[in-house]
């Protein structure tokens, strides 16, 4: 139950934070890497994407829901 409830955590983080950080997390990789508008930039932002925010994101999502599980779900079942 516990590696259900992080990977839902996860995807939930994923998705909630792709909403909330993503266009701000963009900007600043824009600003840094000097990312010009056209074809070549949005791959260079859908990789960013892609292997770097989500991954991060779900890292996030799957260790709060490990920590969800561990410290408040199994108290109240005890």
């Amino acid at each position: 139950m516990k590696f259900i409830t992080s990977i839902a955590s996860g995807i939930i983080s994923i998705i909630i934070l792709s909403f909330v950080l993503s266009p701000h997390l963009t900007e600043i990789y824009i600003s840094i890497f000097d990312i010009q508008p056209g074809p070549d930039g949005e791959t260079e932002l859908f990789k960013f994407m892609l292997y770097i925010q989500w991954p991060a994101f779900f890292l996030l999502g799957y260790i709060a829901g490990y920590i969800l599980h561990t410290k408040c779900l199994t108290r109240k079942s005890r």
